[in-house]
């Protein structure tokens, strides 16, 4: 059995301070819950160009100690404000990442998935700075901005699933490169360019 018909036993993470490692806030803020029972709030700063982006990472401190290869992750989540004055760009909005590693220097790996506003839904993996690779889109499943959403992600071996609000948006396997998924352990991660992401809840658990 596999995806949103399973029975899994997630940990839920509180959205505290102690719990995750910023990466790096693209020179905005970050607001964590006080108590864990509220929101988690993170915004790069404005570009003032179209030149310009800025981004900001969160990493699940419990999945750099125990990098996950296999996992299920529960996220409730609204790209509230895109923040870029001029014409948004699509992919401006709230990532997940999976599978995170991060190499010298800058070099990262990591399987991602967004939701964007016009062209819906994404998979692919991103690697070194800006090194990125599409395995998957569909556009019948556009994001609203401040839409808030229910996420179930899914990856076991070359297998990745996405849920949204229980119904299912990716389905993929890849299992030789450059259509694979990078197999490898890693961190889960909270990623934004250039929008204002308000996560209500998120949970996980290994496969």
């Amino acid at each position: 059995m596999s995806g949103i018909n399973r029975t899994y036993n997630m940990t839920v993470v509180p959205l505290t301070e102690d719990r995750w490692i910023v990466k790096y806030d693209g020179g905005g803020k970050i607001q964590f819950s006080p108590d864990g029972k509220g929101d988690l709030i993170f915004q790069p700063q404005t570009a003032s160009t179209s030149a310009q982006t800025f981004a900001a990472l969160l990493l699940l401190k419990d999945t750099i100690q125990k990098p996950l290869k296999n996992y299920a992750v529960k996220i409730e989540v609204t790209t509230e404000k895109q923040l870029r004055s001029s014409t948004p760009n699509d992919w401006e909005v709230f990532w997940f990442f999976g599978n995170y590693q991060q190499g010298a220097g800058k070099e990262k790996t990591a399987n991602y998935f967004i939701l964007k506003p016009n062209s819906g839904a994404e998979l692919g993996r991103v690697y070194q700075e800006i090194g990125q690779q599409f395995l998957k889109t569909d556009e019948a499943v556009p994001l609203k901005i401040g839409e808030r959403a229910t996420f179930i992600i899914v990856k076991e071996q070359d297998h990745f699933q996405v849920y949204k609000n229980g119904e299912e948006i990716i389905d993929y396997r890849g299992r030789q490169m450059p259509e694979s998924l990078y197999d490898q352990a890693g961190a889960l991660g909270l990623y934004t360019e250039d929008a204002v992401v308000r996560v209500h809840s998120f949970a996980y658990q290994a496969l």
